[in-house]
């Protein structure tokens, strides 16, 4: 039995409707696999506990055609009698009371049984729980005979938890999401899913985390049930389907168009389809995911192909006018055999790049050059490429194409595309800037002159000054460019560690054009911006925001940031493990050859595992953090500088890190990245250096609430000032940052004890106990000084309790308890911390 995950407030429902004085019983109605037979199961456990004497019958398919077929087991044989319902009901009576009868798949009782349950319900001579397919066999709960439930799929929080707990460990962002888009929160699929997966080694775990390997193939017991859930087709209502299939979520006219009305009324009250507004639209979806991969898999070659072109056809029709339609047709006109021209190619090719659907977009350009349409493509093709992790050959094509007879419009566009290929995919800055020279000549069209200006900007952003590089940003350029510049804008003031304005700068230029989704790239550099100014709650509710999203792990875009994002969170928070599962997802795992962002993303995986303590780990990720550098880009690089002086902390040599960090502070200083020049400077305090004065320095334009606690940080240290390290503690802990606040902490009962001060040290100390309360596989060089004096783990429960302002007795029914038990743990906790009352203990350890 697969563990019990959300379904509370159901079955705190369900329980109230069985035992209420005035309540006759409960109906759970859902779809098949929504769980409601687990939740009967939770139920009748409960009952049973109560001493209720629980009968429970299974109605079939095989006995809805007997008289009392599924109740037969709890029934007398002599049923045939002139008045069987009389004999089946005098038979319940003397069954011993209070009795709870409970059905499972309601909807396929026989007649007699449902008038069986009818007479013993409006009686009252049992309580009654059935589940049930929604639309059949309602007269159960339509005559208000039952109370009646409806249950749904599981919420994709609820499916990842379950998901966790069945395989007793934790699974990656990308399968997690592969399997939610699989199950759509179905748990009998989900579980379905991961068995299969499992016996054919598609799930299984590496380094401690599930992750799922190659497609989702629809077979075995998992394909027997869609099947099932789908029952009996009508030729009109396969249809309907499999038109479906290869369309959703498709318009309800358009499909209306190609199936007749009855059929699509039909399909919906099964639950087989949903009709669902979307923006101005409305659109008809498949009734789950896995109905449209079994008809996929199930529709002949020449029938999957003639649907298709109907549906290139009925579009055309309505005179495509949405962004995408381009897309669909193309698409199903390639898939069904159909003749196309290269232009509509290249235009759907372009659409799908700029929907970030890098898949589509390569098959689409892989359609046009078949067709002999390279040099329509070939700028959309190269970046395909390059975000595919191909820019060898995105270089070699694009060189090919420019190679041959082009307009100087043509060869200028690919010129652009070309030299962003080397300058972020291959790191030749060089290479790309001389492409760039070649390329602007006299002539060119306004709008290509300033897209040529603004690539040599985006470029310059990688490998400049960032002031200068911001200078560049604000020069006047086509109104359609202007996005661009800001965005690069914005990654300046990143660099720069001017967050506020990031914020201010990424809503301007979303401002700029009508998004129907959000910037990804936007809301990525919002997470950082928020993150490392010490809104780390903020941040980590946007990235999980994007969570849901589907995306290339790999990507070139560095959409895996968001795990630097959330790893960074994590291990501000002194949550070790979490903090390098997410780093280890968010890194690299092939040996090819590594883009921009896996610099930054072996840079956090490196720092995590230092953090964590594991100096194997740290070593060879910044190791390869480091092979990974290109000088083209210098900005992302420093990242890894910053990185090297917590790898050599985690190794002990403490001379070492320290040295490394003030040397990574002199390189971000020399190129005007103040963001990693903090980070760094902080470091480089918090591993003996007195940083204090550029740090001081840096907040007259890092006005931020973590670079002012990195300063307040870094001046207690050099003054070895104990209560100013506290107050310090306190000014972390406000921003969630408790790992630096238990290393002030730490540092502050060093202080005191060398004083002489016991009692300020066993008060410091308790603090970081109840910080560290909840750190797990955190080490830092000054969370493992010796001589810490902490609270036990069961008094700095009671200690934090007691700071909340409970009373003694409500701290006693919150534990489990004696009251007198909580008076002794207070009692030593006052002695330990050198404090008379709740009054002083709250002050010594700040807000609970």
């Amino acid at each position: 039995m697969w563990p019990f995950v959300g379904r509370v407030r159901e079955l705190e429902d369900v329980m109230s409707a069985l035992t209420g004085a005035d309540e006759k019983g409960a109906a759970l109605v859902g779809p098949a696999g929504v769980g409601k037979t687990r939740l009967t199961d939770e139920v009748v456990a409960r009952l049973e506990r109560t001493g209720l004497a629980v009968r429970r019958c299974y109605a079939t398919v095989a006995t809805s055609a007997i008289p009392f077929g599924a109740m037969a087991a709890m029934l007398p044989t002599d049923l045939r009698t002139a008045n069987p319902l009389g004999r089946a009901v005098e038979h319940l009576l003397s069954e011993q009371l209070p009795l709870m009868i409970v059905v499972d798949d309601a909807h396929l009782l026989d007649d007699a049984s449902i008038a069986l349950l009818h007479h013993v319900i409006r009686h009252g001579h049992a309580r009654v729980l059935v589940t049930s397919r929604p639309g059949e066999r309602t007269e159960l709960w339509q005559d208000g005979l039952l109370r009646r439930y409806p249950l749904g799929d599981l919420s994709r929080a609820e499916s990842d938890l379950l998901l966790e707990r069945a395989l007793d460990g934790p699974v990656d962002t990308r399968s997690a999401t592969l399997l939610w888009s699989g199950s759509a929160g179905n748990p009998l699929y989900l579980r379905e899913l991961v068995v299969s997966g499992c016996a054919m080694g598609a799930l299984r775990a590496d380094d401690g985390i599930w992750s799922w390997h190659g497609a989702i193939e629809l077979g075995g017991r998992l394909a027997e049930l869609v099947q099932s859930n789908l029952g009996r087709l009508e030729p009109s209502h396969r249809h309907a389907l499999e038109l479906l299939a290869y369309s959703e979520p498709v318009e309800l006219d358009l499909l209306a168009s190609l199936v007749r009305e009855e059929a699509l009324d039909d399909l919906e009250t099964r639950g087989l389809i949903r009709v669902v507004p979307s923006g101005r639209r409305v659109v008809v979806r498949l009734g789950h995911p896995l109905y449209g991969s079994l008809l996929r898999t199930t529709c002949p070659t020449l029938r999957a192909q003639s649907h298709q072109r109907a549906l290139a056809a009925a579009l055309e029709a309505t005179g495509a006018r949405r962004r995408e339609d381009l897309m669909r047709i193309a698409t199903w006109r390639l898939d069904g055999g159909s003749p196309i021209s290269v232009n509509l190619l290249a235009a759907a090719a372009e659409q799908a790049w700029a929907a970030q659907d890098v898949a589509l977009a390569e098959r689409l350009c892989r359609g046009a050059v078949e067709a002999g349409g390279l040099n329509r493509v070939g700028h959309v093709f190269g970046q395909v490429l390059m975000h595919g992790r191909a820019p060898d050959q995105a270089e070699a094509t694009l060189a090919d194409v420019m190679s041959g007879p082009l307009s100087a419009e043509d060869l200028s566009r690919l010129g652009a595309t070309r030299s962003m290929n080397l300058h972020f995919g291959l790191g030749d800055a060089d290479a790309a800037a001389a492409v760039l020279d070649h390329v602007d000549v006299p002539g060119l069209p306004a709008d290509l002159r300033d897209w040529l200006q603004v690539v040599r900007v985006i470029e310059a952003a990688q490998h400049g000054h960032v002031a200068t590089v911001l200078e560049s940003t604000y020069q006047p350029v086509a109104p359609h460019l202007t996005v661009h510049l800001r965005r690069t804008r914005a990654l300046c003031l990143l660099h720069a560690g001017r967050y506020r304005e990031v914020a201010e700068e990424i809503a301007a230029y979303e401002a700029l054009e009508d998004l129907s989704e959000p910037d990804d790239g936007a809301l990525r550099m919002r997470c950082f911006a928020l993150a490392f100014a010490g809104n780390l709650a903020e941040a980590e509710a946007l990235a999980l925001t994007m969570h849901d999203r589907t995306f290339d792990e790999l990507a070139f875009t560095g959409a895996t940031s968001l795990f630097g994002v959330l790893s960074f969170c994590a291990r501000m928070r002194g949550h070790g493990s979490q903090a390098l599962r997410l780093a280890r997802e968010g890194s690299p795992k092939t040996p090819s050859r590594p883009l921009i962002f896996d610099a930054i993303a072996l840079a956090n995986l490196a720092g995590t595992a230092a953090i964590c303590g594991d100096a194997t780990l740290a070593q060879e990720a910044l190791a390869r953090a480091e092979k990974a550098r290109r000088p083209a880009w210098r900005l992302t690089g420093t990242t890894v500088s910053v990185t090297r002086s917590q790898v050599l902390a985690c190794t002990g040599d403490l001379r070492a890190a320290a040295d490394a960090a003030m040397a990574a502070a002199d390189e971000c200083a020399e190129l005007g990245v103040h963001g990693n020049e903090a980070m760094a400077l902080h470091n480089a305090a918090r591993f003996g250096v007195d940083t204090s004065q550029r740090l001081t320095a840096l907040t007259s334009t890092m006005d931020d609430p973590m670079t002012a606690a990195y300063t307040a940080h870094a001046t207690a240290l050099a003054d070895a000032a104990p209560t100013a390290l506290e107050a310090t503690a306190t000014a972390f802990q406000r921003l969630g940052a408790t790992l630096y606040a238990a290393e002030a902490l730490a540092a502050a009962t060093g202080l005191h004890r060398a004083r002489g001060d016991a009692r300020a040290a066993s008060q410091a100390s308790a603090r970081q106990a109840l910080l560290m309360r909840d750190f797990d596989g955190v080490r830092t060089p000054a969370l493992c000084a010796d001589g810490l004096t902490h609270l036990t783990r069961r008094q700095a429960e009671v200690a934090r309790l007691a700071t909340s302002g409970l009373t003694n007795q409500q701290i006693a029914e919150q534990l489990h308890t004696s009251k007198r038990t909580v008076d002794n743990h207070l009692h030593a906790i006052y002695g330990i911390l050198g404090v008379t009352g709740r009054d002083e203990l709250r002050t010594v350890l700040g807000p609970s």
